[in-house]
């Protein structure tokens, strides 16, 4: 079988330049294949950025509509640990910013003129929880914490993203590249969700 889902929290009008949060490994993950993730994303599906899990270890990505998604291995990540993340994109130059604790990562700070047509100076931006594996893969509790909204263009302006501003949902998205086959039905089934912002989960196999 093929397992491809997610929990998806989305603001709920696009009056945001980006995203900032503390992310809260998992203390517990097992990966027999695949993969889990756990990221933030500004527009639809234009531009995610966070961490990843797999046989290869913990990986920061980035992802961007129009360009192939980059990733790296992170050695000093480990599980449990907390991880600052912030993401900011500018329409004025077309760039986009992954920080992680704090620092910019040079591969993540860099042009997209490509995705622009699919932005605006204000966009939605949303948090994400998601796996993609033959049905196997499970983690202990992860969590967003002290997720901030980015309310202006300067960065001078945040705000405290609740649950009132914003909508969350399972999701079953297509088949990912070099898939054939659509996702099980049940593939966002086995997330358990404790709070929706901050977006908080358990994952348990599917079979």
């Amino acid at each position: 079988m093929y397992r491809h889902g997610a929990v998806k929290t989305v603001t709920n009008t696009a009056s945001y330049t980006g995203v900032t949060t503390k992310l809260i490994l998992p203390t517990s993950i097992s990966v027999p294949d695949g993969y889990v993730d756990w990221y933030v994303g500004i527009g639809d599906e234009v531009i995610e950025s966070g961490i990843s899990y797999s046989y290869e270890g913990f990986k920061v990505f980035l992802g961007v509509k129009g360009y192939n998604t980059e990733s790296h291995t992170v050695q000093s990540l480990k599980m449990g640990q907390t991880v600052d993340l912030k993401l900011i994109y500018n329409y004025d130059n077309d760039k986009v910013t992954l920080l992680v604790n704090g620092s910019p990562l040079s591969w993540t700070d860099k042009s997209i003129p490509l995705a622009k047509p699919f932005l605006k100076k204000y966009n939605r931006v949303k948090m994400v929880h998601g796996v993609g594996d033959q049905g196997r893969c499970s983690y202990s509790q992860a969590s967003f914490s002290q997720t901030q909204l980015r309310m202006d263009t300067a960065g001078a302006t945040y705000k405290t993203w609740t649950s009132d501003l914003s909508e969350t949902k399972r999701v079953v998205p297509g088949p990912e590249e070099g898939q054939t086959t659509l996702p099980d039905p049940r593939s966002a089934d086995q997330f358990t969700v404790y709070n929706f912002a901050p977006l908080i989960t358990k994952l348990e196999p599917l079979i």
